[in-house]
């Protein structure tokens, strides 16, 4: 679905650039090679980011959850001999 039709942005397009290391609407016009137009698209792109970073923090603290409780007990990353 196209997220801004000013620029033929697609929603695709915005979750490639999150991807690649944009976590700012700005970053992420940018990289898209957004120009100036109507300026609809802006609160999508807001919401888009926020969805993307809020889900990638749930991510990195559940897998850093595991780390720890893997972690303690992983003979595999034990120092003792």
């Amino acid at each position: 679905m196209y997220v801004c039709i000013c620029n033929a942005v697609t929603e695709d397009d915005v979750h490639g650039c999150m991807a690649s290391g944009c976590t700012t609407a700005k970053a992420v016009k940018a990289a898209c090679g957004f120009k100036p137009g109507c300026g609809l698209c802006t609160k999508r792109i807001h919401t888009m980011v926020s969805e993307y970073r809020a889900s990638t923090a749930m991510a990195d603290a559940l897998l850093e959850g595991a780390d720890a409780l893997l972690g303690s007990n992983d003979p595999a990353t034990s120092t003792a001999a």
